[in-house]
């Protein structure tokens, strides 16, 4: 099942011929989707940098190139440490986001032949902050990167002592808390039609409600 869209292969295929692309590496959902899981279609690109100063510059390049390239661009958010652009073709639409990562990493960033010029973030460094996006938002794809992240490569508690290391404020109990929240998402969120492999709601309140409980079984010994 193909994950990235033809409008992020070209946004991705403009953003490999930029200067100071090297600083920057695809990360989040969309990269935890096309190159690890394969489980779920993204709407947005997320690239990250250690290195704040590019992030402005950086973005209002790729931009006129996206122009220059007939895509039609809005830049919705502009600071020097976060950019949003909407970026929409005849037939598609995707969001592209600039932000500043941690200066904390567990392994460097690679390229995948899929996309030459671009880098990817590593899949530790990619769950361990999915686990943390959830801890402070809890969207229900999180919710699902999260689950599909346990099924398939990392045990909990691993994951989260991982987590507890990038972020000396992650905290068992408000985790706990924050998966909750999934208890009263509807069933038939839009999330879930952006699946590419087989999975149901009723499992996924199921295993993290299972995952609370033994949450507060460590808290509470």
């Amino acid at each position: 099942m193909e994950i990235l869209t033809s409008i992020q292969k070209k946004i991705l295929h403009c953003l490999s011929f930029l200067p100071d692309r090297e600083a920057f590496y695809l990360t989040g959902g969309t990269a935890l989707s096309a190159f690890f899981l394969h489980h779920r279609r993204s709407r947005d690109l997320d690239f990250f940098t250690p290195v704040e100063d590019l992030i402005l510059p950086f973005s209002q390049r790729l931009e006129a190139y996206l122009i220059k390239a007939s895509l039609r661009v809005q830049r919705l958010r502009g600071f020097r440490s976060f950019v949003e652009l909407s970026v929409n073709s005849e037939d598609d639409t995707t969001a592209v986001h600039f932000g500043l990562d941690s200066p904390f990493r567990f392994e460097q960033p690679s390229e995948f032949e899929e996309i030459p010029g671009v880098k990817v973030d590593s899949l530790i460094d990619i769950a361990t902050n999915k686990l943390l996006t959830l801890f402070g938002r809890a969207e229900l794809r999180d919710f699902i990167d999260v689950y599909f992240l346990i099924k398939e490569h990392y045990a909990k508690g691993y994951l989260m002592e991982k987590s507890a290391q990038k972020d000396p404020g992650f905290d068992l109990y408000w985790l706990g808390v924050a998966m909750e929240r999934i208890d009263h998402l509807p069933d038939d969120s839009p999330d879930m039609l952006l699946l590419t492999r087989p999975c149901s709601m009723k499992e996924i309140k199921e295993f993290f409600r299972l995952w609370r409980k033994d949450i507060l079984k460590e808290i509470t010994s």
